[in-house]
């Protein structure tokens, strides 16, 4: 029976059912919670036993990479530290905050949600790698301004987007004046580099190789589209299309399963992926961050590889050992 068809005496009784039923839950929390909790440990000790090394090395990659970005920024000259500089040094600080992202997905079994952060590793990747290689050459030296611009211009559409739904959501909208500044900087970034601007790569519409407006096309011009189908597979995963809840399954001793909690399946992926992606956002913070690159950092930048490629090689090696490890938490 339909809520909105009940008589109001049934509907009463089943607003009291529904209350009691919630109280109830509540009552009966503190052993809930310590059952799924000890099950939630126990996987994860069986996870760990199995990938651990694999994530262990993960982490100390992660970490050299991590402590070579801060050390050149601590020792960078500020009279060398031009735009260029400060925005590959900005996307690389991001770039190690989404591998940490990674990393805790990994350790709790969490592969499907750390592929969707490695696909924003992909991205900050292909980005970084167009800054670097094109932001000081001849001919696209605004390279990076209208990198910068065109966040003015996204900025204040998703500040539209919010004016709207502000009273919806009880939230404050922006002040007249605060959306008069935002509409100023973005309508000054389309007079000044046209309304192309605006496209999602808009700011690469110069470089050779017409990137166009897709992520792939920007890949194709830095090299690394080969890249590109764990991006599309990552996409699914990040989009609520038919795609992704078809990928929403595990095989298991009893057959395909899908997925309504973690797995120790599916960690290599995003791990490896993720790992290639900071990689190549710490080469260019390192060779082009500077005028002329630091002999020491490009040593740190060899070792970093170094340690990724041995991360590589134990996810492959703990992943051959075909894992029969149960699943945890809902199963269909």
């Amino acid at each position: 029976m339909k809520i909105w068809a009940m008589d109001p005496e049934d509907s009463e009784q089943l607003q009291e059912l529904v209350t009691r039923l919630a109280a109830d839950a509540i009552r009966r929390a503190p052993r809930t919670l310590g059952r799924i909790s000890r099950r939630r440990h126990g996987f994860q000790s069986r996870l760990r036993r199995h990938w651990g090394r694999s994530l262990d090395l993960y982490e100390l990659t992660l970490h050299r990479a991590r402590e070579l970005g801060a050390e050149l920024s601590r020792t960078a000259d500020p009279a060398e530290c031009d735009a260029l500089t400060y925005v590959l040094t900005s996307i690389h600080a991001r770039a190690c905050r989404v591998a940490d992202e990674v990393h805790c997905l990994l350790t709790v079994g969490h592969g499907q949600g750390a592929l969707k952060s490695a696909r924003v590793l992909y991205e900050l990747a292909v980005v970084s790698m167009a800054l670097s290689e094109y932001g000081r050459q001849p001919g696209h030296e605004d390279l990076v301004d209208r990198y910068l611009a065109h966040a003015d211009v996204i900025q204040f559409k998703a500040m539209k987007v919010y004016q709207e739904h502000a009273p919806d959501l009880g939230q404050e909208p922006f002040s007249p004046e605060e959306v008069e500044a935002a509409e100023h900087a973005s309508e000054t970034a389309k007079a000044q580099y046209g309304k192309v601007i605006g496209q999602q790569f808009g700011w690469a519409a110069n470089l050779p190789g017409a990137p166009g407006k897709t992520t792939e096309g920007l890949a194709a011009v830095v090299g690394i589209a080969h890249l590109h189908p764990y991006f599309d597979w990552a996409s699914a995963e990040s989009h609520g299309g038919a795609h992704g809840v078809s990928l929403n399954t595990v095989d298991t001793r009893r057959g395909a399963m899908l997925m309504a909690g973690p797995s120790v399946d599916g960690l290599v992926t995003p791990a490896s992926l993720s790992l290639i992606c900071l990689h190549h956002c710490t080469l260019s913070l390192v060779v082009h961050g500077q005028a002329e690159p630091d002999l020491a950092a490009l040593v740190m930048l060899q070792v970093v590889d170094k340690l990724r490629a041995r991360t590589d090689a134990a996810l492959k090696a703990a992943h051959e050992k075909g894992p029969q490890l149960p699943l945890v938490g809902s199963r269909v």
